[in-house]
């Protein structure tokens, strides 16, 4: 008797722990749209600004059931556009791009949570590593997350990292080198994977 009580209440209990499993809800994953995606520098000169433009080669996004955000772009230093080609050659050659052909961020944050309306927006802090010119950083990164949909998400941010803290060589015009602050602006449209 005891035995047979024993093994109902198993059954029962693997029944229940199955149950629960498919009813944990499933992370969901989501793909950059590069046509509508873009990783964007600002490099100060006493006599100009350059900006140039790239969009990303590759961009994936994880959100957990429990609100952590995990997030890995990349783009191809080789694609960044000023609109001249003599600074952009120029800058490859500062960046070695060759050698160093990408660009990388790694990052996760916590807290954010599919809404149940639309649009909606949540500001997150992602905290991770920049990889460029061979080198690896630290750095935080505040973004604007807005959920046009439960599938559709667009999320710009803003950060600033260091020529000199990455190994670059800060190209100089007249003699006078450019800032070695390096403004990056993201802007990235992602789509749930299918």
């Amino acid at each position: 008797m005891k035995s047979s009580t024993l093994a109902v209440l198993a059954t029962l209990f693997l029944s229940t722990s199955a149950l629960a499993q498919e009813a944990a809800p499933a992370p969901r994953t989501y793909s950059v749209k590069a046509s509508d995606s873009s990783l964007t520098y600002r490099l100060k000169h006493t006599l100009h600004e350059v900006v140039g433009m790239a969009r990303p080669t590759e961009g994936k996004a994880r959100l957990l059931p429990d609100g952590t955000l995990q997030v890995a772009v990349r783009a191809n230093v080789a694609d960044f556009d000023s609109g001249n080609s003599n600074r952009d050659a120029h800058m490859k050659e500062a960046t070695e791009a060759p050698k160093f052909p990408v660009v990388e961020f790694k990052g996760v944050a916590t807290g954010v949570k599919v809404p149940t309306t639309f649009p909606s927006e949540q500001a997150v802090t992602l905290k991770g590593q920049v990889t460029f010119h061979g080198v690896k950083q630290a750095v935080e990164v505040p973004m604007k997350v807005v959920f046009t949909s439960a599938k559709e998400i667009s999320a710009t941010g803003n950060f600033q990292i260091s020529l000199e803290a990455f190994k670059v060589e800060r190209p100089s015009l007249m003699m006078k080198k450019v800032d070695d602050a390096l403004d990056l602006e993201t802007k990235f449209t992602l789509e749930e994977a299918k």
